[in-house]
């Protein structure tokens, strides 16, 4: 499962989104606007492609609070939607990641 700790703290997403995985599936971690305010936009897709060559239509999105306590909330959203799809999820491992 993913940690709060997994994630990099606020001032890392200023400058840079974040990407990463929990087997299949893949999720982009970036700050964004959404009407003159900062936020977090957070993706989950399926592996083993990279955020920018999965096709839209396999990305769901969600956005939070651009604040330090989202982080946590990110990664419960995160592991919340890796439990809901397990077999899914696992049917998109890549051959590499064991």
């Amino acid at each position: 499962m993913i940690k709060s700790t997994d994630l990099f703290h606020l001032p890392y997403y200023k400058k840079s989104p974040y990407s990463g995985s929990m087997k299949g599936m893949r999720f982009y971690i970036e700050k964004a606007k959404e009407n003159d305010t900062d936020v977090f936009q957070v993706w989950i897709f399926p592996g083993p492609l990279c955020f920018e060559k999965t096709a839209d239509d396999l990305k769901q999105s969600k956005t939070f609070a651009f604040t330090e306590d989202s982080i946590a909330v990110i990664a419960d959203w995160l592991n919340d939607q890796y439990i809901r799809r397990e077999d899914y999820w696992n049917k998109h491992q890549s051959l590499l990641s064991g």
